[in-house]
């Protein structure tokens, strides 16, 4: 018995032993802190997706993909049967088991046609800035989308919009009309900065390389409250690129007419602070005859800082500092006819968005802004030469306010603006009249408000309905000094204004619903509203006190547009159908009533453009874009169509009454082909003869075929 005993209780020791050391062995493995890294990306595009929602299922435990698709997930206590899920709004949800996820570096989801409905995303800087304006019709262009088409600057992209007809000139300088109206009824931004003109309210969007930019936002039609009056057609935004996914990049690029450029991008970020650098040289050289070419130049320089302060452990708010700078200058020779024209844009921001103390969600913001534009023209009529030197600088404090189902902005804003103007003329065959050289000055003030009623309801096909509400007041202060006249120059024809001041108040109502049932959602608006637009000072230093015989005398005060629109866009998933993935319906009707519309001509012999005025026109038009998914988004199909009737051709001239566009994308495995054409009708314009009346003149239809292809290969750290 003593014996047996003895053993029982050896054996029993070592089996605690055993077990006790199975444990401390075993506990390392249980319980070793594990790190997913990663990056996402679409599987058709094999593009890296921000924002993508990564969490373990049924814990609270989650990360989000950085700008670059990236993500790191900590898991202080995994398990073998972890689901880690990734989700984001424009994609189908993925589970994984946890070794799946440990054992893949690329994520790749499928794209969805659908967003997906109360979904919270938790990526910051994914809001466009005008959501917080008005409903209405809004079209985005990303980087993603333009950097394969090779386009070198912004104006040529937004030329295969079906809304959007470009004008441009032998020297290469490009402006925008949208939904029929003229350059000067769009308001040029760039991150929220305007850059039109003081002289005549127009931008050359040639100045604006496409390297260093993110997305352009381009709002179509009148509606806009937040970003200033003077907006009759539309409002394009260009916003910078912040954060880049290299740190070097260069590129050369070849074409025809002699053209090419080459770059050189910088690019390093550190925490939460980012900084890029990018510079630009090209040039183009066409021949008219064997000795006589044209030539054209630019360099562009941009350079942008960043810093997030929620990137601090002592930050929870999203509250960021940026500064921008951008410096271009486009160059232009013509030998033929011995012309120079040089263009200079240089723009420098400073912009806070974030909280102030007890203040949320303030958004503050200064730039200033130089726009030079030198011309020399020599020839057997004379010698002209012109100079412009444009100076501005503006602030704006905006406050957002959030309570219960009311969302409201309040704005103020504040332009200072100077311009040097030097027009030059020594013609022999006509006489020089008018105004040789002068400095004038733009201030101006604005204060706007737009409060948004929402009226979410949980049942029914409608699930939100909303009510909007717009106001606005401008004040603006011109002077005029430092005055030279020309030889000879009589009163009526100086050019000479008065200091001048206006005061005017715009509003605007919308109503908004949006719902859906099944694989189907909509959403819908209307919007009426008034704006104004005041008289440039181009406008008012052309303008006399009384011209030619038989033609009214101006009205230099501003011209006024009420505008009524109504849209709808619809979006189905086609799950019956096997190789339709979905579609995507958009449609638009508008109208526009103009009073005291200005509108320019020349006379014979006089080398000063006259302005006079016509009590009303009317523009109205409607505009539809239809999709196509084919093959779970392999192919999108993609057709616009816009018509316009214009009642005063004089007013706007030489604008296209229709456009088409049609565009096929095929996408698989990285491997990107897009085919894009257009066709623009014939533009008629209004010419005013000597006899104060107009002849018709016709410039044939154009149509455009662009065919593009790439494919990115990335190796190690080389892309």
């Amino acid at each position: 018995m003593p014996t047996m005993e003895r053993v029982t209780r050896m054996t029993i020791s070592k089996a605690t032993l055993t077990c006790l050391l199975t444990l401390v062995l075993a506990a390392p493995v249980l319980c070793e802190e594990v790190v997913l890294i990663g990056s996402v990306h679409d599987v058709n595009t094999h593009r890296k997706i921000q924002g993508v929602n990564i969490f373990v299922k049924e814990m609270e435990i989650g990360t989000v993909s950085d700008f670059s698709g990236h993500y790191s997930l900590q898991l202080p206590e995994p398990s073998q049967d972890m689901i880690v899920v990734f989700q984001h709004i424009g994609y189908e949800v993925k589970e994984m088991p946890l070794e799946e996820v440990k054992s893949t570096a690329r994520i790749f989801l499928q794209p969805r046609v659908i967003p997906l409905r109360a979904l919270e995303v938790e990526a910051q800087g994914t809001r466009l800035g005008i959501e917080k304006d008005l409903p209405q019709r809004v079209a985005v262009f990303e980087a993603q989308e333009f950097e394969i088409r090779g386009y070198v600057d912004a104006a040529d992209l937004l030329r295969s919009d079906h809304s959007i007809q470009v004008e441009e000139q032998l020297s290469g300088k490009k402006t925008v009309a949208i939904r029929g109206g003229n350059p000067d009824d769009v308001v040029v931004l760039y991150n929220g900065a305007k850059m039109n003109s003081t002289y005549n309210n127009i931008f050359d969007l040639s100045l604006i390389n496409l390297e260093d930019v993110e997305r352009i936002e381009i709002v179509k039609g009148s509606n806009t409250a937040l970003y200033g009056s003077e907006a009759f057609s539309g409002i394009i935004n260009i916003v910078p690129r912040i954060r880049q996914d290299y740190n070097v990049r260069f590129q050369q690029r070849f074409g025809t007419y002699d053209s090419g450029n080459w770059g050189l991008n910088l690019y390093q970020g550190y925490k939460g602070l980012n900084a890029s650098y990018s510079f630009i040289e090209g040039a183009s050289r066409r021949r008219f005859t064997d000795d006589a070419v044209l030539e054209n130049k630019g360099t562009h320089h941009s350079a942008n800082l960043f810093f997030d302060f929620s990137s601090r452990r002592s930050e929870t708010a999203a509250n960021r500092l940026s500064a921008s700078f951008v410096r271009s200058i486009q160059e232009y020779s013509d030998y033929r006819d011995d012309e120079t024209l040089a263009n200079f844009n240089q723009i420098e921001m400073v912009r806070y968005s974030g909280n102030i103390g007890p203040l949320k969600q303030m958004n503050l913001s200064a730039s200033h802004h130089s726009l030079d534009e030198s011309q020399s023209l020599l020839s057997s009529f004379g010698a002209i030469d012109r100079l412009f030197q444009d100076r501005s600088i503006q602030y704006s404090v905006e406050k957002g306010l959030e309570r219960e189902h009311v969302e409201a902005v309040i704005k103020y804003e504040v332009v200072a603006a100077q311009l040097d103007f030097t027009d030059e003329r020594s013609l022999t065959s006509e006489q020089s009249l008018g105004l040789e050289s002068a400095t004038l000055s733009r201030r101006k003030v604005g204060f706007v408000s737009v409060i948004k009623f929402h009226n979410p309801t949980a049942s029914g096909r409608i699930q939100t309905s909303d009510f909007d509400i717009s106001f606005r007041r401008d004040i603006v202060i011109d002077k005029q000094e430092d005055v030279t006249l020309r030889s000879g120059t009589p009163d009526s024809l100086a050019g000479l204004f008065d200091n001048t001041a206006w005061s005017e108040t715009t509003f605007k109502l919308s109503s908004h619903f949006s719902g859906g049932f099944g694989g189907f959602v909509f959403t819908s608006y209307m919007n009426y509203g008034t704006n104004v637009k005041f008289p440039t000072l181009f406008q008012q230093i052309s303008s006399p006190e009384s011209i030619t015989s038989g033609v009214a005398r101006p009205n230099l005060d501003p011209e006024k547009n009420t505008a009524l629109e109504l849209g709808v866009e619809l979006t189905g998933n086609t799950p019956h159908l096997a190789n339709i993935y979905g579609y995507q319906i958009s449609a638009s009707l508008f109208r526009n009533d103009f009073e005291n519309k200005l509108r320019v001509f020349f006379p014979v012999g006089v080398p000063v453009a006259f302005y006079d005025n016509i009590v009303s026109a009317k523009l109205s038009g409607v505009e539809n874009q239809w999709r196509l998914f084919l093959l779970r988004k392999k192919v999108t199909l993609e057709f616009g169509l816009s018509l316009y009737a214009i009642s005063e051709k004089a007013a706007f001239p030489f604008k296209s009454d229709k456009k088409f566009t049609s565009t096929l994308v095929i996408d698989h495995a990285g491997y990107s082909m897009q085919l894009h054409w257009f066709k623009e009708g014939e533009q008629v314009g209004w010419i005013r003869q000597v006899s104060g009346e107009f002849s018709e003149a016709i410039l044939p239809q154009y149509s455009n075929l662009d065919f593009h292809f790439s494919k990115t290969v990335s190796w190690k750290r080389m892309k």
